[in-house]
């Protein structure tokens, strides 16, 4: 017992505190190079609670053999690695997640576009008792990804007219029709999008990212490097008055001259593909787009090329598969574009917007302490956000994926 005392802990200690500031510094390093290489996206995608949360046990295990030992062990590291983990707690805290804004309250701006997005995975959901929680919360345009074929993707189409209502049903496409006035509405491929601002035109790009051979396969992971970007324009001086009775007023909504240009973003997620070719295919698909598309035609959307390549985003939204502030998503933004991102402007908390479902009970706790924030809001330096949320509630349905939500005022400075 005292040779473990003398040998044994005294070498625990010191290659425990080795460990604790290797995985700190991986941490580090990963913050620093996001997905600038293959190798640093890998490092960078693997949760800051796991890294920091490891680092601390380390910290402490070493503590725990320094004290059973008669021979001193890490001395040096272990001071180093307190304070490293201390800063690198300290900047999670309140440099990553925000939380300074959980202390401060910001009150609503009545000129304010609420904006939702959500990501459905093709997942069975309550459709009547969510689209009437859309307008509970006041929403002005709702983007919906990947919201079931067939008959539930009707009922959530038909929960949704009240934003445009009317008595005869109009096609929306070729598929859907809506009590209502088409122009409100949009359906195109994995993407549902409803409004109370009329939409004029939209325009889509695929996207298709070589993925790379299944481990112990031949086969590529099928549809893992497919994804699309779309963009819609809103007619923002002709808005509805949905909500003018929850407001206690008749009061017609106040005419803007303005547009609003969403691109509408669902990426590929393969994880065996370099973030930074990815976002470069889809640059180039945009850049390459043949100007075929639908404009809003009376009462009908029709096919039409346009003149000139995708417009300019007021808003880039969507389901990125890239964790918030990587540096890939710069090679998406036009270059003549300056786009931030609405969490890091109004928004706080984990940013758990991906977790994804594991059944089995021992994999799931970690499961807990993993934030991957991949769907993403980016507005244009025209506009600042609101009241940034993400929204993990499943009285709707057991979903992969969190709502998000925020408000858009255009700058008058």
């Amino acid at each position: 017992m005292s040779w473990l005392k003398r040998r044994v802990y005294p070498r625990l200690a010191a290659v425990t505190a080795l460990l604790g500031l290797v995985v700190i510094g991986l941490w580090i390093c990963g913050r620093v190079l996001t997905d600038t290489y293959l190798w640093s996206q890998y490092i960078w995608w693997i949760p800051a609670l796991w890294m920091i949360t490891g680092a601390w046990l380390l910290l402490i295990v070493s503590y725990g053999f320094d004290l059973i030992s008669r021979r001193m062990g890490g001395v040096l590291m272990r001071p180093v690695l307190l304070l490293v983990n201390i800063g690198c707690t300290g900047y999670l805290i309140f440099g990553v997640w925000n939380m300074s804004r959980f202390i401060t309250s910001v009150s609503d701006h009545p000129d304010a576009i609420r904006v939702m997005h959500w990501n459905m995975s093709g997942k069975t959901i309550n459709g009547q008792g969510w689209t009437r929680s859309v307008f509970d919360h006041k929403n002005d345009i709702v983007l919906l990804a990947n919201p079931k074929w067939g008959d539930e993707r009707q009922a959530i189409l038909d929960g949704l007219a009240p934003f445009a209502p009317g008595e005869r049903e109009r096609w929306v496409n070729y598929s859907y029709k809506v009590h209502g006035d088409p122009s409100h509405f949009w359906i195109q491929g994995s993407a549902m999008i409803a409004s109370r601002f009329p939409m004029v035109r939209s325009g889509t790009v695929r996207i298709n990212t070589a993925t790379k051979p299944i481990p112990g396969s031949e086969q590529t992971n099928p549809g893992g490097g497919r994804g699309w970007i779309m963009f819609i324009e809103f007619d923002l001086s002709r808005p509805t008055d949905v909500y003018a009775a929850d407001d206690g007023t008749d009061e017609e909504p106040v005419p803007s001259e303005e547009s609003l240009i969403v691109w509408f973003v669902d990426l590929p997620s393969d994880p065996s593909i370099f973030r930074q070719q990815m976002m470069q295919d889809a640059a180039d698909a945009i850049a390459s787009w043949d100007g075929s598309g639908w404009r809003m035609g009376e009462h009908v959307w029709k096919q039409h090329t346009f003149d000139g390549g995708f417009p300019e985003p007021d808003l880039m939204i969507g389901d990125f598969n890239t964790p918030r502030g990587s540096d890939s998503i710069a090679r998406l933004i036009p270059s003549s574009s300056t786009m931030t991102d609405a969490f890091e402007q109004s928004g706080f908390g984990r940013g758990r917007s991906w977790v994804p479902r594991v059944n089995n009970a021992i994999a799931r706790q970690p499961i807990k302490l993993a934030d991957w924030h991949i769907d993403l809001a980016l507005v244009g330096d025209g506009w600042k956000t609101m009241h940034y949320h993400l929204d993990r509630t499943q009285e709707w349905g057991r979903m992969d994926h969190a709502m998000q939500t925020f408000d858009m005022i255009r700058r008058s400075d």
